[in-house]
């Protein structure tokens, strides 16, 4: 829904972060491309092609690293784990990390990056090629504590943060923005519990989403600058 708000400004590159995410492209109606890992020759071959992301313009890859949705969103993946025993996904964080740090946009381009859920990312220093972090905080109290270290984390690093509310009914929500301002924090933006996405989440294709994607829009106009 991010990418969907930002891509009505200009282009989107949707980067999949997360190694254990497997129907992300098919949310978005993309065919789902070859990996970044491959693109440079697999786990063993990454330090030794760590030149192949120097300044990468993501545009210029070739056509089977980028899965497109007829939006207009650009899906890139990192790599996943695909074999039992393979090893930690470490080589996909450290993969990310350089890639967000080295890659060139054109005005008005934009990138999402959907990371995997909890902090492994920041032990990962991903977070240092990136200018904002949203949290996507649910009702509960396990991902309040999260948003709270995870804004100490990017303040330490001068980045942006903002906090957006998850699957919240309304009769909850003034209890769980107490809990985030008892933390110090600030709410930018909230999406109740919304039936199109649930119902469309059990189907084998696209993502469809009703009052959510007006709020994820207003939460964009709000708080995100145009580039």
């Amino acid at each position: 829904m991010l990418a969907r708000a930002l891509v009505r400004r200009g282009p989107v590159y949707l980067i999949d972060a997360d190694e254990s995410n497997r129907r992300l492209s098919y949310m978005l109606g993309a065919v789902t491309p070859n990996t970044l890992m491959e693109y440079i020759g697999g786990r063993k071959e990454l330090s030794a092609n760590k030149e192949k992301i120097q300044g990468i313009n993501l545009s210029e890859l070739p056509d089977e690293f980028q899965g497109r949705s007829s939006e207009g969103i650009t899906l890139i993946s990192v790599g996943k784990i695909e074999e039992y025993g393979e090893g930690c996904a470490c080589p996909f964080g450290t993969l990310s990390k350089l890639l967000l740090q080295r890659l060139t946009l054109a005005s008005g381009e934009y990138v999402v990056v959907d990371a995997e859920a909890g902090i492994e990312h920041l032990g990962r220093g991903v977070e240092a090629g990136i200018d904002l972090v949203i949290s996507v905080v649910d009702p509960t109290m396990e991902s309040v504590s999260l948003a709270r270290f995870v804004s100490d984390m990017i303040t330490l690093l001068g980045k942006r943060h903002l906090i957006l509310l998850n699957k919240t009914p309304p009769e909850l929500e003034p209890r769980l923005r107490g809990l985030i301002e008892d933390e110090s924090l600030t709410v930018s933006g909230v999406i109740g519990v919304d039936p199109v996405i649930f119902e469309s989440s059990l189907g084998a294709g696209i993502i469809d989403s009703g009052e959510a994607q007006v709020k994820v829009n207003k939460f964009v106009d709000d708080f995100i600058t145009p580039t």
